[in-house]
């Protein structure tokens, strides 16, 4: 997960081995509810959340009204959320999320954890860029 600011600027990047996960919807989630989690510690900016899951968006969205087998994750994504405030969930094209899936690669192959802030590993600074120039 990226954070950046209204600019563009990476502001943290983060990434995380997930020992156990059902599924890709259960790893999206896991990623929305811990880069909302460390974007609310390191900004008190609106958060807008940026997916290329539209389901994620879609349950996210409705609030945990639904009753999917990730109905507590969602539900506490969107208490997260509406403790921020101000925020917005968008559903955006998988060109705008190459950066996301770096991350999420690398902490699958590395086996690790770790954020960096104001930049990233290897190339994420440079797909931050291409990920703005998507949009």
């Amino acid at each position: 997960m990226v954070l950046r600011d209204e600019h563009g600027a990476i502001i943290f990047s983060s990434s995380r081995e997930l020992r156990q996960c059902a599924s890709p919807l259960e790893s999206e989630l896991v990623a929305c509810r811990e880069g909302i989690s460390l974007a609310s510690q390191w900004s008190a900016l609106p958060i807008v959340v940026q997916t290329d899951c539209l389901d994620v968006a879609k349950l996210v969205k409705e609030g945990g009204v639904n009753r999917s087998e990730h109905l507590m994750m969602v539900r506490e994504i969107t208490r997260l959320l509406q403790e921020r405030g101000e925020y917005l969930v968008k559903h955006v094209r998988r060109e705008q999320n190459v950066v996301s899936h770096y991350l999420a690669n690398y902490g699958r192959i590395n086996k690790r954890t770790a954020v960096w802030l104001r930049s990233g590993p290897d190339k994420v600074p440079d797909l931050c860029n291409a990920d703005l120039a998507a949009a």
